[in-house]
């Protein structure tokens, strides 16, 4: 069983939701957690919501509890806006204050690289196995960042992806992937269905 964390994309609304469950049907009163009371939806449609990034391979439910939470928390920009974007969103009319306000996913797949960074700094041991099949270190065997191919078996966290455009995106922000994540691709089926056979083995609800 892969344990993961799941951030899930409204189509419209560019709205996140972080879950542990493959549907975002399995938890409905994550709206009320994660998303403000005048910018949620009515009720979740599951054909309003893509998976954005999986991340796979936590190593118990302690290590995947803790990944969602943080990843759930409000994120923040990867790059603090300068004082001239300050202004213009001051000044933007309430409607596109209301657009950019509800528009997450940079800020949570920031999050997210910024919670499995300071897992790897605190205890990296809690998220992962210390060592692979072969009995040599996780660190020593998967290289960092990008390098990492979305097939190596020595990688512990893997990160499926809608866009692997975010990949560079975090790294040219000056944050960084620790050395045990891989990344690959997302496989998608009608826009919403993941098809990759680690992810529909199973997952434990949060």
């Amino acid at each position: 069983m892969s344990l993961g964390v799941y951030l899930f994309r409204h189509i419209r609304t560019r709205q996140i939701l972080v879950t542990t469950e493959k549907s975002v049907l399995a938890r409905p009163r994550l709206l009320k957690s994660q998303i403000k009371p005048n910018q949620r939806p009515p009720r979740i449609r599951p054909d309003h919501w893509t998976p954005l990034v999986v991340a796979l391979g936590f190593k118990d439910k302690k290590a995947q509890a803790n990944a969602f939470m943080l990843t759930s928390m409000a994120g923040h920009p990867l790059v603090v806006p300068t004082a001239q974007e300050k202004r213009a969103y001051v000044l933007m009319p309430n409607k596109n204050k209301r657009l950019a306000e509800m528009d997450m996913v940079e800020r949570q797949v920031a999050q997210l690289a910024r919670t499995l960074m300071y897992m790897d700094a605190v205890r990296p041991d809690t998220v992962v196995p210390v060592s692979n099949s072969n009995g040599s270190s996780i660190e020593g065997a998967v290289s960092e960042g990008t390098n990492s191919s979305s097939d190596s078996k020595s990688a512990a966290i893997k990160l499926l992806w809608e866009d692997k455009s975010w990949i560079s995106k975090i790294e040219d922000a000056g944050l960084h992937w620790p050395k045990w994540v891989a990344h690959g691709d997302l496989d998608l089926k009608r826009g919403n269905i993941i098809m990759n056979p680690e992810v529909r083995q199973t997952s434990q609800p949060q």
